[in-house]
């Protein structure tokens, strides 16, 4: 049997709260407001070059007039895959934190309630259960995120054309599939390279959560405030925090420093994503010695978190 899947079920299993039933409550809260906006829709809606001095009465008209509209064959559809983003998009707010809290509590946990030395009994590495601990939230929490967005996406589609169908509004409208499927796309291939980019500061809490033995929380982030109010006081600078600034984000300020998009509508929006940010992103990261000195410190960490729990009892 291999070891790797059986370790990732067992990590899965132990936190599906966070993984699986978060994420999905939080896709149903979203599907319960579309559809409880959806009955209330009928108020008079304007957008600039879609909707031009008409009362709209449902959903199914404002999509009729906003096919017919000089912008509507490009527009809509992008707006459309837009709106599904937006409707399912709350579910992404908690992924951060499950990601955060469960590395925190990785290693912490196992020592603290004894269960290492029944894990250490049996015939794992201690770098395998690392890995696993490592790469369960950080790769597999996203995937499961995704997987639940797109068919939160895809469940509110359904929705929304049944209610459009029975309107008489034009139902293929808001199956604007190749937009939609690109969007699923590039949403994998941009969070990848920001999770490279972080790696560091996540395993950093693995690596806290591999020596605290206690507050592990206090111990992520108070080495971190101390660096930097030192680095403050002795050498007014803030080279550190702008240092985890830029693996926590900062660093698309400047990969897209050289695109001057000018985005005037939805399908402009669209038309910046599919025109190749990905390979900006990319280009940029490979070329971009913080982001290989990141991944160094990441591996780095993630030795010392094996090395403390070989040493752990």
């Amino acid at each position: 049997m291999n070891i790797f899947p059986a370790l990732i079920k067992r990590e899965f299993l132990d936190g599906q709260n966070g993984y699986l039933r978060v994420p999905v409550i939080l896709a149903a809260l979203s599907i319960f407001l579309v559809i409880v906006s959806t009955i209330g829709f009928g108020a008079t809606i304007e957008f600039d070059g879609v909707f031009d001095d008409h009362e709209i009465q449902n959903l199914g008209q404002a999509l009729d007039e906003a096919a017919a509209s000089r912008r509507g064959e490009t527009e809509l559809p992008a707006a459309v895959t837009l709106s599904y983003w937006v409707m399912g998009g709350i579910s992404w707010v908690a992924l951060p934190f499950v990601v955060f809290f469960t590395l925190l509590s990785a290693l912490y946990e196992e020592r603290r309630d004894r269960s290492i030395l029944f894990w250490k009994s049996m015939p794992v590495d201690d770098w395998q259960e690392v890995l696993v601990k490592f790469a369960t939230p950080v790769f597999l929490a996203p995937v499961i995120f995704l997987a639940i967005a797109i068919a939160s996406q895809l469940i509110v589609a359904l929705f929304l054309s049944i209610v459009v169908l029975f309107q008489g509004g034009p139902v293929l409208e808001l199956w604007p599939l190749a937009s939609m499927i690109g969007t699923w796309f590039y949403f994998a291939t941009l969070y990848l390279t920001m999770t490279l980019w972080v790696l560091p500061v996540l395993a950093w809490v693995l690596f806290v959560s591999a020596y605290a033995s206690r507050l592990p929380i206090m111990w992520a982030l108070m080495p971190p405030a101390i660096i930097a109010a030192v680095e403050g006081i002795l050498f007014e600078t803030t080279t550190f925090l702008r240092w985890i600034g830029i693996q926590l984000g900062g660093w698309q300020v400047y990969a897209y420093d050289s695109i001057h998009a000018d985005i005037d509508g939805p399908a402009d929006f669209l038309a910046l994503i599919f025109g190749g940010l990905q390979g900006v992103a990319l280009s940029y990261s490979l070329g971009s010695i913080q982001f290989w000195v990141g991944l160094v410190i990441a591996a780095a960490f993630l030795y010392g978190s094996i090395e403390l729990r070989k040493r752990a009892s």
